[in-house]
C-alpha cells in the first residue's frame, strides 16, 4: 500500500512535469503512515453499570459497530448473542463507532486507541447514562488495565450549526474530533488548524479558520491532477452532483472556459487552457462555496515553458454570522486633489 502511494504521486508530478506541492508531499506522507499497522481485532461490547458490584458485565447484543476506514468503504458490524464482532481488519487511522439505542456512543481512533498488532478481543463498555469508558486491549492470558474516555454527546451535526458537529463560533483552542489527521506546516499560522485526510475517494487538506468570534469556515484544498483540465471539471462536476443532491440546486452558477484544446500541440508555443467554475448554495446561515480555478499548460511536455501548479479545487463552508475581526483595516490614502498639484 505505502509503495502503491508513493508511486501514484510520483508518477502524477512527472506526468505533469511538475514538482508535488508540500501540501500534496505532506498528505503522501500522512497516507504512508496510515498504511501501516495492519492488524485485526473482534469487539466485544458490554454495558458497564457503574451500580453493579461483580466482576462481569452484561453483553450487549445487537451493537452497532461502524468502521469508517482512513481509505476505502464504510463497514457496519452488529454484535451477536455474545456482545461480540466479527474480526475487524484495522489500519493505523481508522475510526471506530460504537453504538445502541438507549446508550452512549463511543467515537475510537484506531491509531491512537489500538496497539500496533493483533489481539484476540477489544472490550468496550456502553453506559446508559450518557458516559463511556473502554478497556484497554486484552492480553493473551485475559489481563487488562482500565482507562476512560471523555467524549461529546448529542453534537448537532447539520451545517446549519457547524461542520461535522464542530459548531459555529466554537474557539481555537477547542479539540476538534474528525477523521482527518492534523498537520503542522506554519508555525505562523495561528488562526488556522489543518488537516489531511480523505473525503470519499478523495484526498484533501482542511482547514478550519477562526476569527475573532470564533469558528467561521471550513476550507476543503482538494488534490487534482494538474495536466488534465477534462478531468479536473469532471472532478468539480462530481462534487457539484453530490452537494446537490443534499441541499437541492445551487442559488449561483458560474461556468467558463477559455484557451487551447486539449489537442492544442505547438511546444514551441505553448498555451493555457482556462476553466473556471463556481458554484454557491445558500443554506441559511451557512452557504457553501465550490470553486474550480483550472489552468493546464499545452501540450503537456517535460519542458515545459513554466513550473508549477495552476489548479485549485476547493470546497468551503462558512457562516457570515461569524466573519468578525478586530483586526483594523488599514486607513484610506489621502489622494491630494489635482488642483492642489497643478
Amino acid at each position: 500500500m505505502k509503495h502503491l502511494l508513493l508511486l501514484h504521486f510520483f508518477l502524477l508530478s512527472v506526468a505533469s512535469a511538475q514538482e508535488p506541492t508540500p501540501e500534496q508531499v505532506a498528505i503522501m506522507q500522512q497516507e504512508m503512515a496510515c498504511a501501516d499497522g495492519d492488524y485485526s481485532t473482534k469487539i466485544l461490547v458490554v454495558e458497564d453499570d457503574p451500580l453493579s458490584t461483580g466482576s462481569s458485565d452484561n453483553p450487549l447484543v445487537g451493537a452497532k459497530i461502524v468502521l469508517k476506514p482512513y481509505s476505502g468503504e464504510m463497514k457496519e458490524f452488529t454484535s451477536d448473542s455474545n456482545g461480540q464482532s466479527d474480526e475487524i481488519s484495522l489500519m493505523g487511522c481508522d475510526t471506530l463507532i460504537v453504538s445502541k439505542n438507549g446508550y452512549s456512543t463511543l467515537t475510537l481512533n484506531s491509531g491512537s486507541m489500538f496497539p500496533p498488532e493483533d489481539v484476540p478481543l477489544w472490550t468496550i463498555k456502553l453506559q446508559a447514562d450518557g458516559t463511556s469508558s473502554v478497556n484497554s486491549t486484552l492480553s493473551n492470558d485475559d489481563s487488562s488495565s482500565q482507562s476512560d474516555i471523555t467524549t461529546q454527546q448529542n453534537i448537532p451535526v447539520n451545517i446549519e450549526t457547524g461542520y461535522k458537529g464542530f459548531l459555529w463560533g466554537t474557539s481555537i483552542e477547542s479539540n476538534i474530533s474528525n477523521n482527518f489527521t492534523p498537520l503542522q506546516l506554519s508555525s505562523s499560522d495561528s488562526l488556522n488548524k489543518t488537516f489531511s485526510g480523505k473525503l470519499g475517494i478523495d484526498s484533501v487538506l482542511v482547514r478550519y479558520a477562526f476569527a475573532d468570534s470564533g469558528f467561521w469556515k471550513v476550507e476543503i484544498d482538494f488534490i487534482i491532477p494538474q495536466n488534465k483540465i477534462e478531468e479536473q471539471i469532471s472532478n468539480f462536476r462530481r462534487l457539484e452532483k453530490n452537494i446537490s443532491s443534499v441541499y437541492g440546486v445551487p442559488k449561483m452558477l458560474n461556468q467558463k472556459e477559455s484557451g487551447v484544446s486539449s489537442a492544442f500541440s505547438d511546444h514551441l508555443n505553448q498555451k493555457f487552457s482556462r476553466a473556471f467554475y463556481r458554484s454557491s448554495w445558500d443554506v441559511n446561515p451557512a452557504i457553501i462555496e465550490l470553486y474550480l480555478n483550472g489552468n493546464v499548460l499545452l501540450p503537456n511536455s517535460d519542458l515545459s515553458l513554466f513550473s508549477g501548479n495552476f489548479s485549485v479545487l476547493k470546497l468551503v463552508y462558512y457562516n457570515p454570522d461569524y466573519m468578525h475581526s478586530s483586526q483594523k483595516l488599514p486607513e484610506k490614502e489621502v489622494i491630494p486633489s489635482i488642483f492642489d498639484i497643478y
